[in-house]
């Protein structure tokens, strides 16, 4: 099973994702089940059979000037949940798998549990992006009320009992393909923080790695103990040190030993003396 799943995601062309189509259909009522089963493919090889079942609701519409062509060529992956409670421990599940749903038709009324209303509530709380769409009979929110209960947004649309074939597809469709969209954007952000974060920190340590040098530099800046016979420095620890071996300790800076021309003359006169008064012995 491993290796099969290895090579499916090798095979993936780099970038491509595999678009999100699930829906969840949450309503007590079966029959409202049924049918958003026969409006929404489930499979390719039912898009067929609902042309010819779109063709018995709204005639021939090659007739009528329209192509014959079905306008909605993509198939669902469906869900059904019959309580509100039920609907959410789905979306809980999808979304410890990865494998969220884009879109949730919620029933209004589901007695004895949460209604419709608050079920979206408590999903919205935990799982902000799921599209919803409010499907009812009764007047029993009005949207003002709707609003103040689930706040403001754009991801809450509102589909009236009985419903067309039309409305239910388009819905779908549109909703699907917007939550897509959404993620998306969402990783391409996502990316861009995690880039500027890195090159943020990257920064940072340049920045710590050049206050590091410039306080090692500014470290002989003031008054530096030196003893005026032998010219030793005394450290921090009151330990004295050779001016060279100081330098080194507290500083970037390397000594390279030489002598001055006064220094060399000087030794050089010595060493002939020595030599010579070898040579006369």
């Amino acid at each position: 099973m491993e290796e099969t799943k290895t090579e499916e995601v090798e095979a993936k062309i780099p970038g491509e994702e595999e678009e999100n189509r699930r829906i969840l259909i949450v309503d007590d009522n079966a029959a409202i089940h049924e049918d958003f089963t026969k409006i929404l493919p489930s499979q390719p090889e039912e898009l067929d059979s609902f042309d010819d079942l779109e063709q018995g609701l709204f005639g021939d519409m090659t007739e009528k000037g329209f192509s014959s062509q079905s306008p909605d060529p993509a198939y669902y992956e469906l869900t059904h949940a019959y309580q509100g409670e039920e609907a959410f421990k789905l979306v809980e599940k999808a979304e410890a798998e990865g494998r969220p749903f884009a879109l949730v038709f919620m029933d209004v009324r589901m007695p004895p549990g949460w209604d419709g209303i608050e079920t979206i509530k408590r999903i919205w709380e935990r799982w902000e992006h799921i599209e919803m769409v409010i499907c009812t009979a009764y007047s029993d929110y009005s949207w003002e009320k709707i609003l103040q209960k689930v706040g403001t947004t754009d991801q809450l649309m509102f589909l009236r009992k009985p419903f067309d074939v039309i409305s239910v597809k388009q819905m779908a469709l549109a909703l699907t393909k917007k939550w897509n969209l959404g993620q998306k954007a969402r990783r391409y952000v996502e990316d861009l923080e995690r880039a500027v974060a890195d090159r943020t920190k990257e920064l940072n340590q340049k920045v710590q790695e050049l206050q590091k040098a410039m306080d090692e530099i500014q470290v002989l800046q003031g008054i530096i103990p030196m003893c005026m016979y032998c010219n030793k420095i005394r450290d921090d620890e009151n330990f004295w040190q050779r001016v060279d071996h100081y330098i080194q300790g507290h500083t970037i800076a390397n000594i390279s030993h030489s002598v001055c021309p006064q220094c060399y003359d000087s030794a050089m006169s010595s060493m002939l003396k020595e030599i010579k008064d070898e040579d006369e012995e």
